[in-house]
């Protein structure tokens, strides 16, 4: 047996390990006793702190270091597949970078960050920030800590971005935000602020077993197949690829009927990428997701691109009255335009395409001034509605609907909120590279016919796992670099056509 393949047999057991991390931590937002939060933080640090021990042992090492210098990356081995060769360089990057992580950190971050995730859930319930103040200052300075030990040039938040979106700064984000906010702000301003004219349908009651079942529909319209997903209801919508052929969808019906059904299209999205990575090569990176923008340029898609076009529910809308009857009585050139309705809005994860980014920028200035020590945890609540009037031109009445909104800073992902505005970029790019492929991609989604965009998706970005960064892939898939110039112009394109 090779080298190569003995490595994969005798660690895979590691990638096991993150599965079984996974599914824990999935449990733990779906049906996990409330009671059980303190034995699952010590679950969750154990099976972490094993991982992170088996991925960083002198054995591993060893192994690795017979086929690739770890020093250079230069590849030891010669007759390699171009897969096998991506695996190695990748390996390599995360061991580098899983070392310089001590054990006994990795076990504190995560033992924290579960009982961080239970007292926040009861934080955004009563709306009591001073609740969560003392958990987010302990998971903030955790991920002080975690720059300081991965290293950084400019700005200690450079180490954190770093995890998700592999090149990409501080600095960077700060110039692409700046151009965005302003144009986007530009448009919120122009808009009269008032609630969208048949926002009267929506004001209802939907039975719950309805849309539940209407969601599933949408999953199987868009291609996600219910042998290898499950739908669940969580406090806050994810999706948590445990593996291609496990992967766990979870909605919220509280926030109301087009805001699940949207959290289904885009929590489907990711489905539908870590659906699409390698079966066969399961516990190697060619079977993991790129990037979290990349992961979140797949979500934005089939939520916004495809799920709030005018082809898409030109096929949809006839069946979407079957099930709720109510909407019987508005056109679907009326549903249309209440459904791209700009607004300020408070809660993210709701917002329409073109304040969505907004809500990005003003966690990723809260979150890097966090880590950089200008900001203190007690002022998170003042600084976030005052940002949130400054971008947006509201204030939230209380916390549940400003900053306790959000799962991520208790889970720890400080760094992963940039993705989020990348993910619109990186979408809009990949489309208009699609379009040409497909210029009568509207008449075909018209008619119902939806399976060749996940065909092309798969194509072009979920078989290729971790071989191509973002910028790689947009590359290679568009022929451009990344730009944010094709997401203006899509924007501008589609709101002119709005009164």
């Amino acid at each position: 047996m090779s080298l190569y393949k003995s490595f994969v047999e005798k660690f895979s057991h590691i990638q096991l390990l993150r599965q079984i991390k996974g599914l824990l931590s999935w449990d733990q937002q779906t049906y996990m006793p409330a009671g059980a939060v303190d034995i699952r933080a010590k679950q969750l640090a154990y099976v972490a702190s094993l991982a992170h021990g088996e991925a960083t042992s002198s054995k591993y090492r060893d192994a690795l270091a017979e086929m690739i210098d770890i020093e250079t990356e230069e590849i030891k081995l010669e007759g390699l597949s171009k897969i096998a060769a991506s695996n190695l360089k990748q390996w390599c990057k995360d061991f580098k970078r899983t070392t310089k992580l001590p054990q006994s950190f990795v076990q504190a971050y995560y033992a924290t960050t579960a009982t961080a995730t239970e007292v926040w859930k009861k934080a955004k319930e009563t709306s009591n920030f001073a609740l969560f103040r003392p958990w987010l200052k302990k998971v903030v300075d955790l991920n002080r800590e975690k720059a300081n030990l991965l290293g950084y040039v400019d700005s200690p938040y450079d180490a954190l971005i770093d995890l998700y979106e592999a090149g990409v700064t501080a600095s960077t984000l700060s110039t692409l935000f700046a151009d965005i906010s302003s144009f986007l702000s530009s448009i919120v301003k122009n808009t009269d602020g008032k609630d969208s004219p048949y926002k009267i349908y929506f004001d209802h009651s939907f039975p719950q077993e309805a849309q539940m079942q209407f969601n599933h529909l949408l999953l199987k319209s868009i291609g996600v197949s219910g042998e290898n997903t499950r739908l669940d209801y969580s406090a806050h919508p994810f999706c948590s690829g445990i593996h291609s052929s496990d992967v766990r969808i979870t909605t919220n019906l509280e926030g109301g009927l087009l805001q699940n059904i949207f959290a289904v299209l885009h929590e489907g999205g990711h489905a539908l990428y870590e659906l699409g990575l390698s079966k066969e090569d399961w516990s190697t990176p060619h079977a993991q997701a790129v990037s979290m923008g990349v992961h979140e340029s797949q979500s934005r898609w089939w939520e916004v691109m495809v799920g709030r076009s005018l082809p898409f529910w030109s096929y949809i809308y006839p069946i979407f009255q079957k099930y709720f009857p109510h909407f019987n009585e508005l056109s679907l050139a009326n549903f249309y335009r209440h459904i791209n309705h700009v607004q300020a809005s408070f809660i993210r994860i709701y917002a329409d395409e073109v304040t969505y980014p907004l809500h990005i920028i003003l966690r990723f200035e809260l979150e890097k001034a966090l880590i950089e020590g200008t900001m203190d945890v007690s002022d998170v609540p003042e600084m976030w509605n005052m940002k949130m009037q400054a971008l947006l031109g509201i204030t939230p009445k209380n916390d549940a609907e400003g900053c306790l909104q959000d799962i991520h800073w208790s889970s720890g992902h400080f760094g992963y909120f940039p993705t989020y505005a990348l993910g619109n970029i990186y979408a809009v790019q990949y489309f208009s590279a699609f379009v040409q492929s497909f210029p009568d991609w509207d008449v075909k989604v018209a008619k119902g016919s939806i399976a060749f965009m996940k065909d092309w998706l798969h194509k072009h970005i979920h078989q290729f796992g971790r071989m191509y960064n973002a910028a790689e892939s947009i590359q290679r898939v568009t022929g451009h670099p990344i730009s944010t110039q094709p997401y203006k112009d899509y924007i501008r394109r589609k709101y002119q056509n709005f009164d």
